[in-house]
């Protein structure tokens, strides 16, 4: 049971299946977060993206790519412990403090029919920081 305050690292089942099994997991760590519903600011096209105050971020910080992990649960913040990158966990982990550039990335999450969470869907955006390597859009396309 995830209660309201409490963070749970996981990686997705059958990883283990992966080509480059320490690559991927290193990509697909991802920190849930449960906060009371009345504290989470939803944004704009993810209004199914969370269950019941549960959310969902990756846990690879979007300045080098340390592991995010220190959660504040007054506050909802999530700290980078090697560059103090903050996240607000409520708003989106949109970042409210250092070096960071950008939010971490939100995975989709649902409950099956098993009554399970699960991944809705891929991340919508790319995990880690900007300077990893990147597959390029196909010419002409957006990322």
């Amino acid at each position: 049971m995830v209660t309201v305050g409490s963070v749970w690292h996981v990686i997705p089942d059958g990883l283990h299946e992966a080509e480059n099994v320490l690559a991927e997991k290193a990509k697909a760590i991802v920190l849930l977060v449960r906060l009371a519903p009345g504290d989470l600011k939803i944004q704009e096209g993810r209004e199914d993206w969370s269950y019941d105050g549960i959310v969902a971020y990756s846990k690879v910080c979007t300045h080098v790519g340390c592991p995010v992990a220190l959660y504040e649960q007054q506050t909802h913040h999530l700290l980078c412990p090697c560059h103090q990158s903050t996240f607000d966990v409520a708003d989106g982990a949109k970042v409210v403090f250092g070096p960071a550039k950008r939010a971490l990335p939100q995975l989709p999450i649902m409950v099956d029919d098993e009554g399970y969470l699960a991944a809705r869907d891929d991340f919508h955006e790319a995990v880690g920081p900007s300077t990893w390597e990147r597959e390029r859009p196909i010419r002409g396309e957006d990322y």
